[in-house]
């Protein structure tokens, strides 16, 4: 589903953010803006004498106050604003005034209390008619993914790619994800939320709840239950995600509508998201679970040797894509001929008598991609890989003892950088396939590291010769 906001929305917001205290801080928060955009998008749908319940379609002062001025009266508004403290309220003068006098003017402090008044007992919070001015699920089909390849495959690549046609707006693109990167110490304290302590001038030692990126996220879906928000994983392998998930992991397991099938009790995410007026009245109980609005795409290194291995039960409940090696998705620059990869003789001749590498280098002179580039030289790579291999098999080695399908070079493996800096290419990529490749192999890189430095750093050596 595309993102509705419109841009009357987004100037509110802008400029509600740009206020400042003369101190140089926010005056508005990010939840605070966030509930007030979300009362004049969605709270009126109950209101049943208003033909228009988005009041972003008003974008004039004087639209507004012609329709506000008899729904200030309205019973439906009343209870729905007394459901949110007010926010309603307060987000309908901000609204007025930012249509009266612009996006460079300076706010009124006009606030919301964000909190439980002393009268709301659970009696009025459990009622379903105030729930449902706060949120309204939408059937969607949830993402749950995860790219997986060898180093430099593009699997990050792949997944910015397809945020950028998500979000072609930089500002929802920056709004709509959060980004992570599991390592062997990410907790679970840090990804969905911890109590800590917290020193101020009012208390000397008070302990709060903070949220992690997972909690943080998840609280703008729900604010925003018509549009869509990614969590995005990098490098999941590399801490014990199962761990890491802890109790949310149950909530992985969606419905039909896009849903968590089973929800769980967490008291402080409820506690959390209850800060919220537009959501206490939904987690009074400590209840969470995913909407369908919230998604998770994750990448995974498969050549990693110091990574935990992901169990089935955690597998199942994402989408598997395997990213292949492809050089053909790489940028122009990337493709380019360079003085790295300079030698005097042709590459058909360096490779005339290869035992390894002839056969292939034939067939990409055949096709025109024999070139002195980085896409030639790392395919040639991955060809002397497979070739090994199959010497191995052939001469009875057993499968422990054959090089890894994942420690081929992807298209990705170096930057753009690291093909204009000899030193930086041989202590990355040459080096890498010395120790981590080649390390045992009768054919190629077979002098050490040592010798092979001091013979193909210079720059009139041929970094192709290596492959013969």
């Amino acid at each position: 589903m595309a993102i509705i906001t419109t841009e009357i929305e987004r100037g509110f917001r802008s400029w509600l953010k740009q206020q400042l205290h003369s101190d140089g801080m926010r005056i508005f928060t990010d939840n605070e803006i966030s509930a007030y955009a979300y009362a004049l998008r969605s709270s009126c749908e109950n209101v049943t004498h208003l033909s228009v319940k988005n009041l972003f379609y008003f974008k004039t002062p004087e639209e507004l106050e012609k329709e506000t001025q008899w729904l200030l009266l309205d019973q439906d508004y009343i209870d729905i604003d007394r459901a949110g403290n007010g926010t309603l309220s307060t987000a309908v003068k901000l609204y007025d005034f930012f249509l009266k006098n612009g996006p460079d003017s300076d706010a009124p402090e006009e606030h919301a209390p964000f909190y439980l008044s002393a009268d709301c007992g659970d009696i009025a919070r459990k009622e379903a008619s105030v729930a449902e001015f706060y949120f309204r699920e939408i059937s969607m089909k949830p993402i749950q993914r995860v790219y997986y390849g060898a180093p430099g495959t593009g699997k990050s690549y792949t997944v910015r790619k397809f945020l950028e046609s998500e979000f072609p707006d930089p500002e929802q693109l920056r709004t709509h994800i959060k980004r992570v990167i599991f390592h062997p110490a990410y907790t679970y304290g840090d990804f969905v939320g911890a109590i800590k302590p917290l020193i101020s001038l009012e208390r000397p030692l008070d302990y709060v709840f903070v949220a992690g990126p997972f909690s943080e996220i998840l609280k703008a879906a729900f604010l925003n239950p018509e549009e869509k928000y990614y969590l995005i994983i990098e490098e999941i392998n590399r801490g014990h995600a199962p761990s890491i998930f802890g109790d949310v992991f149950q909530l992985l397991d969606r419905d039909a509508d896009g849903k968590s099938e089973y929800a769980i009790v967490n008291r402080d995410l409820g506690a959390y998201f209850s800060r919220d007026p537009w959501m206490k009245n939904i987690f009074y109980d400590g209840m969470i679970w995913l909407p369908s609005n919230f998604n998770i795409i994750a990448t995974m290194n498969t050549a990693d040797e110091n990574v935990f291995v992901m169990d089935s039960a955690f597998k199942r409940r994402f989408e598997l894509i395997y990213v292949p090696i492809d050089f053909e998705i790489l940028p122009a620059e990337m493709k380019k001929e360079r003085a790295l990869f300079y030698g005097a003789k042709s590459l058909a001749e360096i490779f005339a008598s290869s035992r390894i590498n002839g056969e292939y280098a034939i067939k990409l002179y055949s096709k025109g991609k024999l070139k002195r580039n980085w896409g030639t030289f790392a395919s040639i790579v991955n060809n002397a890989i497979d070739k090994e291999n199959l010497e191995r098999q052939r001469s009875g080695k057993a499968h422990s003892q054959l090089i890894a399908e994942n420690k081929k070079l992807g298209p990705f493996f170096v930057k753009e950088e690291e093909l204009n800096d000899r030193d930086k290419f041989f202590n990355k990529v040459i080096f890498y396939l010395k120790q981590d490749v080649f390390y045992d192999s009768t054919e190629l890189f077979t002098s050490s590291f040592e010798e092979i430095y001091e013979k193909y750093s210079k720059p009139e050596a041929d970094i192709f010769e290596l492959l013969v």
